[in-house]
């Protein structure tokens, strides 16, 4: 019999702990999540007064952040057992040097998030029977299997939330069809051809699709590589758009450059792009 647990959530932004927070309750309903914290700060001090059994941690916080909190848990008698959350791959190495149990990249999906609850069933299991910890030894292994991966500058971050048709070979045949992303506690299948627009955001991309927005994990530059250049424009650092919502380009008496979209979204146009228009 699995023993009780009692789990600490700390994330700053408040739609993915919301989001967390329901795939728990879903996929372990037996879990007592006793506390959710929005910093790094807070959750110390929440992780005092209710002494949680397991650790959900962003790892990019304000003030103290996930890998100083983790740190700092092991100052306690009963330090919880720590997953860190993160939209960033790169973090995996240090993660794993602080003994996380996983590592799990946002928008969290159900089914890596299963397992990560399977791994924390068994150590708290062994924990409960005094067993020996031989499931650190495994992720060891894990993530010495991903790091060559990681090092070929190919993200999991890519790999996960964007998806090309199966072929082999460069060109048209690779270019990015459709995407996953995220929208509060689901996820959809978004065809790319009703994408408007995409915006990188401080830890995410959002993907306006149809007047509604979504957020994936992907960064812009590996977006431009795969999206179709004839049917989507880098027209900022932060923004690509489908060239086909484009309604009109505007430059106003300073120089700058905005494009307008037919739903009358309006997205800056930056120097180094303006040459896309440069009949103006």
């Amino acid at each position: 019999m699995l023993p009780i647990c009692r789990a600490l959530i700390a994330d700053d932004e408040p739609l993915l702990r919301r989001h967390l927070h329901a795939l728990l309750s879903d996929l372990w309903p037996e879990l007592q999540i006793v506390a959710v914290a929005s910093d790094g700060e807070e959750a110390w001090d929440l992780a005092i007064e209710h002494t949680p059994d397991v650790a959900f941690l962003d790892i990019r916080m304000p003030g103290m952040d996930g890998m100083e909190l983790a740190r700092k848990f092991r100052q306690l008698d009963n330090p919880p057992l720590v997953i860190f959350t993160t939209a960033f791959d790169q973090h995996a190495v240090e993660a794993f040097e602080n003994e996380a149990i996983d590592y799990l990249l946002k928008p969290i999906e159900e089914s890596r998030l299963e397992k990560a609850i399977s791994r924390l069933q068994v150590r708290l299991q062994a924990r409960q029977n005094g067993q020996p910890d031989t499931e650190m030894q495994k992720l060891q292994q894990m993530l010495t299997r991903l790091l060559p991966g990681m090092a070929t500058g190919l993200s999991a971050t890519s790999a996960v939330n964007v998806h090309t048709e199966d072929a082999v070979g460069a060109g048209e045949s690779q270019r990015l069809k459709w995407i996953k992303a995220s929208f509060r506690d689901a996820l959809f299948m978004l065809d790319v051809n009703d994408v408007d627009f995409f915006q990188a955001e401080d830890k995410y991309t959002t993907v306006s699709s149809k007047e509604q927005e979504y957020l994936i994990r992907t960064s812009i530059t590996t977006l431009e590589q795969q999206l179709d250049p004839e049917v989507f424009w880098r027209i900022h650092r932060g923004v690509i758009v489908r060239v086909a919502q484009i309604s009109k380009v505007e430059r106003d008496f300073a120089g700058h450059m905005s494009v307008t979209l037919k739903n009358s979204q309006v997205l800056p146009v930056s120097r180094a792009f303006q040459n896309l228009f440069r009949q103006m």
